[in-house]
């Protein structure tokens, strides 16, 4: 490319000299003195000064161009850098060097998946910024994360019912292993409260319980047609709360599936998740059996939505 160029200006020089000594002759066609060539060769080499002067503003443009996005990225870098030192603790600076890692070893199939792993995370943290992201499913990753990550309170409402097929499954014992280190390594409380539609279903959550209450894990189940019917009106969710900051909610589809999990931590959402917990946990702790099988005066007022005692 370099060669055709100069090629190119060697040729517009010949051309533009030859013209000029061509002129002189034509103008000066009586005077066969040697000015009409040295007049032509001075013509064309001004002419081919001024390609190269015009070639060379060119090109220091684009050197300049070229250093200016340099600069610029160096300060991207920069910035980036700052901001990556402020986690060094984390994983941050240890995903970097082992994504640089993956992209340069192995198969395609393992770059692509590692990019689209990268991207997914990327994603996330770009959700996370606005204080919420949210995940097709029922994402048990995020589950354990925010479970070993609290450390002050979990308080969790689950509306599925008797749940018996998720107590028993492996994820379940995790995160209730999880749980168990929470309470005993951190002192973290966790509450959990169940939610049955009918009373004689409660028998069936016995079980569960029992191993939650034997794990640290502070338990109630409560019946829906037990709850006084300012508590029963809106929208029975199954969520948890993580240090009373963050919500954990698990969205339903048309069909009862969990179709989709979210994370939230913006205050105007998760105040009013906070002060339902308590309201429920309140009624449910009136409406406890008694051990002596003797109802408690608390049940009676809750039952008959007679006072607020149930109101927190």
């Amino acid at each position: 490319m370099h060669a055709r160029h100069v090629t190119q200006k060697l040729l517009v020089t010949v051309v533009v000299g030859g013209v000029v000594y061509l002129l002189t002759n034509v103008i000066s066609s009586d005077d066969d003195g040697p000015w009409q060539l040295v007049l032509s060769v001075l013509c064309g080499g001004i002419v081919l000064i001024v390609q190269f002067l015009v070639s060379f503003v060119n090109q220091m443009q684009a050197v300049k161009g070229s250093v200016d996005q340099r600069f610029a990225d160096i300060g991207k870098a920069t910035k980036l850098f700052n901001e990556v030192e402020k986690l060094r603790d984390d994983g941050v600076p240890r995903l970097a060097e082992n994504a640089t890692k993956v992209v340069s070893t192995g198969p395609r199939i393992l770059h692509d998946f590692a990019n689209e792993e990268i991207n997914r995370l990327a994603g996330v943290m770009e959700d996370l910024a606005a204080l919420t992201a949210e995940t097709p499913g029922e994402n048990h990753d995020w589950l354990m994360t925010l479970t070993k990550c609290t450390h002050l309170s979990i308080d969790a409402i689950s509306t599925n019912l008797v749940d018996e097929d998720f107590w028993s499954t492996e994820p379940a014992n995790r995160y209730l292993t999880a749980q168990r280190d929470g309470i005993n390594e951190r002192g973290v409380t966790v509450r959990r409260l169940f939610i049955v539609k009918e009373n004689q279903e409660r028998a069936a959550l016995d079980p569960i319980c029992e191993e939650q209450r034997y794990m640290g894990i502070k338990v109630r189940v409560v019946a829906l047609d037990q709850l006084p019917a300012h508590l029963r009106r809106g929208k029975m969710i199954d969520f948890i709360l993580f240090d009373k900051a963050l919500s954990y909610e698990i969205h339903p589809d048309q069909l009862g599936l969990n179709s989709s999990t979210a994370v939230n931590a913006r205050p105007e959402l998760v105040q009013p998740l906070s002060r339902r917990f308590e309201q429920l946990w309140e009624a449910a702790g009136d409406l406890q059996p008694p051990p002596n099988g003797l109802p408690a005066p608390g049940s009676i007022r809750s039952l008959t939505g007679s006072g607020d005692g149930a109101d927190t």
